[in-house]
């Protein structure tokens, strides 16, 4: 096992009037505190013993021909097996499919959606027994795959801050209605020029049981280097999410990430990485109409002299803001972490966009931030890895107390802890990477377990010959462990 740990002297200090984040400094050990959300922002585990049953939504994956493709991946943590349904969706014309699944216990279950239907997208409903099932994507393109976490609820409005039509790159919103009613939508687009509200793009119906695929160069944003988006169902609730394949302006490779239904005033990130040839930046969406004031603070990295704290981003209502670390004066090269806080209580939606050099070029890999409600002892990876894979999970310790991580395989006797990695030293307010290379490992469901709270994030091989990595996060477990505002609703 090879380890790699940046230590930190740093502390972060997070004083809310809503949720505010103030200083960093490098004496007095000062606990954080986190925010709260009105409701469920990201994908989560239960485990609720009084749930009868548990309803995924997955966004959709391509299944139009033999070049692209995708897989909807069932878990079964428990000793028995789980019992459910899966209902595929396509483009609107399409007939839906029920289909009864069985997840075998300790296992997992993956279904090609291919198989099952033929269409630009197909949309999938996974009905499960119980609430010990957990449910994800993976998107299959010629450009690289793609891991996204199907969610337990639908809503009626979903952001995204980055978007991306530069040098011929292709960006599309996949609008998926699981439902048996019709749903009306009005899209937005957040431009350097502006908010953009196409006139065939409001009041758009998704048919019942159906996805919309929507083409963002067809309201004319063509080579576009800056294009946030906002959804919003004036009648009913569904899934949305985006799909991008780089080809140009300096990003290469294949992205599918699932929206933020809400705006947030604080947002981690557990990978970020500084050096040459290397961009990070980070998309900030203010879709609100009052002005907001971002604090960014860079974690585990060691105290240099030369290191200068970010200024204040100032990120106006109805904008795109985007924030590079190459700004940063002093950045030592390395991995760190991120997080992002505003006292205007949820105002932004940030994301992640991370370039490094993947062999052939560069390769891009965009991930939401996530919310600090989040922050758990365990995470789930139902699709994890099938070889060797060097750094394959970055582990934030966001306290000022020493940890221990433990990654878990679930087979046939339970979870059980690998060797070398039943105990990773986790220091104070540090970010580690982590190697899986045990063939134990390979194509099971992974435990990641924290002595204490921890975020954790993957970094998947694209797939296939293709070099470089896709950023994902894995599914926190919120065992009544979540600072949720409100109970969380299906």
């Amino acid at each position: 096992m090879s380890l790699r740990r940046t230590l930190v002297a740093v502390v972060i200090v997070v004083g809310f009037a809503a949720s505010v984040l103030a200083t960093r400094h490098t004496e007095a050990a000062t606990a954080t505190h986190f925010g709260t959300a009105p409701f469920a922002s990201r994908p989560y585990v239960s485990h609720n013993p009084g749930a009868i049953s548990t309803t995924w939504y997955c966004p959709g994956v391509p299944a139009s021909d033999a070049t692209v493709g995708g897989q909807f991946v069932i878990a079964n943590p428990t000793a028995v097996p789980i019992e459910g349904s899966i209902t595929y969706i396509g483009v609107k014309g399409t007939t839906p499919i029920t289909q009864s699944i069985t997840a075998p216990p300790r296992d997992k279950l993956t279904l090609d959606a291919e198989t099952a239907m033929k269409s630009t997208f197909v949309s999938a409903t996974i009905e499960l027994q119980g609430a010990d099932g957990i449910v994800e994507q993976q998107a299959l393109d010629t450009l690289g795959n793609a891991v996204t976490s199907c969610t337990t609820q639908t809503s009626s409005t979903w952001y995204f801050a980055d978007g991306w039509t530069a040098g011929g790159s292709t960006e599309r919103l996949v609008i998926a209605n699981p439902y048996e009613d019709t749903v009306s939508v009005d899209v937005a687009f957040f431009t350097k020029s502006g908010k953009r509200e196409p006139t065939a793009f409001q009041g758009d119906s998704i048919d019942p049981q159906s996805v919309k695929v929507i083409n963002v160069a067809d309201s004319g944003l063509v080579n576009e280097q800056i294009i946030g988006v906002q959804v919003i169902a004036s009648r009913g609730r569904l899934i949305v999410s985006r799909e991008q394949q780089y080809s140009g302006g300096g990003r290469s490779g294949y992205s599918l990430t699932l929206g933020a239904p809400t705006p947030s005033e604080q947002l981690w990130f557990a990978e970020g990485d500084h050096g040459a040839d290397i961009t990070e930046q980070y998309v900030i969406l203010n879709p609100t109409d009052q002005d907001a004031a971002v604090d960014v603070v860079v974690l585990g990295i060691p105290v240099t002299a030369g290191y200068a704290q970010p200024d204040s981003i100032p990120v106006p209502a109805g904008q795109v803001v985007t924030f590079d670390t190459a700004s940063i004066t002093g950045l030592p090269d390395g991995p760190h972490s991120m997080v992002f806080a505003t006292l205007a209580a949820q105002s932004v939606i940030i994301e992640r966009v991370l370039t490094k050099p993947g062999g052939g070029g560069p390769v891009t890999s965009v991930v939401m931030g996530m919310t600090s409600e989040y922050v758990v002892p365990r995470w789930y990876l139902p699709i994890g890895v099938d070889a060797a894979t060097a750094a394959a999970l970055v582990v934030y310790n966001p306290d000022q107390e020493d940890k221990t991580v433990a990654v878990k395989a679930i087979g046939p006797g339970g979870e059980v802890a690998v060797p070398g990695l039943d105990a990773v030293p986790l220091p104070a307010a540090s970010v580690i990477s982590i190697d899986l290379n045990d063939p134990s490992l390979f194509g099971k469901v992974l435990v990641v377990e924290g002595s204490k709270r921890i975020f954790v994030e993957r970094k998947l091989p694209r797939g296939g010959d293709l070099a470089g990595r896709s950023g994902s996060w894995a599914i926190p477990e919120c065992a009544g462990q979540c600072s949720f505002f409100s109970p969380p609703s299906s």
